[in-house]
């Protein structure tokens, strides 16, 4: 695995595969590891928040998603491996916890989004092994007591969802409470997995392929934080005719 950086935040140059592999590795040590998605939105919150900066740069994965990130890490000369797009990725770690038998612990989403969730993921994967799952937006008194049932559950698998930068700030708060392996931070995945956004993705098992995707869905914030791009595209030209090896 390759870490580098675009504008000054880092990624991992993996594919797909190697990132599967790569996590069952780390359920294999029984040390607690984090998973991120690094888009757009989240790179360019991290140029302005150090705590936000940091977490990335101490994450064990950071999983460059959008074609955004693609198209700039190619015309900044540090290309990735493939594309990779986070719902199809999550998806894949759910299924191989399954088939490693781990327990699964869900947090994220609004109201009844989470329920819908995981009906979706109990269709597609019947032995996801969920120990527990809950809202995101829950009431600040009742915080106690959501960590207390994680830690209770001791998942093997964590997904919290909670948008960023506010999941980056719960799990350092709560990070040595939780009894969590794998911490995978997904953003409002659960979302499109409770088709609340856009349109489900639909998958097929391939015997030699495994999971493919027929369909790509949109990151549920794409649109609402259209004026990032130009910045984004102004800051990587930059940062191509000025950046020395």
């Amino acid at each position: 695995m390759r870490r580098n950086r675009i504008l000054g935040i880092p990624y991992d140059t993996i594919t797909l595969n190697e990132g599967l592999e790569l996590v069952e590795g780390f359920v294999r040590t029984g040390e607690t590891r984090i998973v991120v998605h690094l888009s757009i939105v989240s790179l360019m919150r991290a140029r302005r928040d150090k705590n936000l900066r940091i977490f990335l740069e101490e994450s064990d994965l950071i999983v460059p998603s959008g074609r955004l990130l693609y198209w700039a890490a190619k015309f900044l000369r540090r290309p990735l491996k493939e594309f990779i797009d986070p719902s199809l990725f999550v998806k894949l770690l759910m299924t191989q916890s399954a088939e490693l038998g781990k327990r699964v612990y869900l947090l994220g989403g609004k109201n009844d989004t989470i329920d819908k969730a995981y009906q979706s993921l109990k269709k597609d994967i019947p032995k996801l092994f969920v120990v527990g799952k809950h809202r995101g937006n829950f009431e600040r008194g009742s915080l106690e007591n959501v960590v207390k049932a994680i830690g209770k559950a001791s998942p093997e698998y964590f997904f919290i969802g909670l948008g960023s930068p506010a999941e980056e700030l719960w799990i350092e708060r709560n990070i040595g409470k939780i009894n969590a392996g794998i911490i995978v931070l997904i953003e409002g995945l659960f979302n499109l997995y409770a088709g609340k956004v856009g349109k489900h993705r639909k998958f097929t098992m391939d015997p030699a392929s495994g999971w493919i995707s027929r369909r790509e869905i949109p990151h549920p914030r794409a649109f609402k934080k259209l004026w990032l791009v130009p910045v984004f595209f102004l800051e990587a030209v930059v940062e191509r005719l000025f950046w020395k090896h």
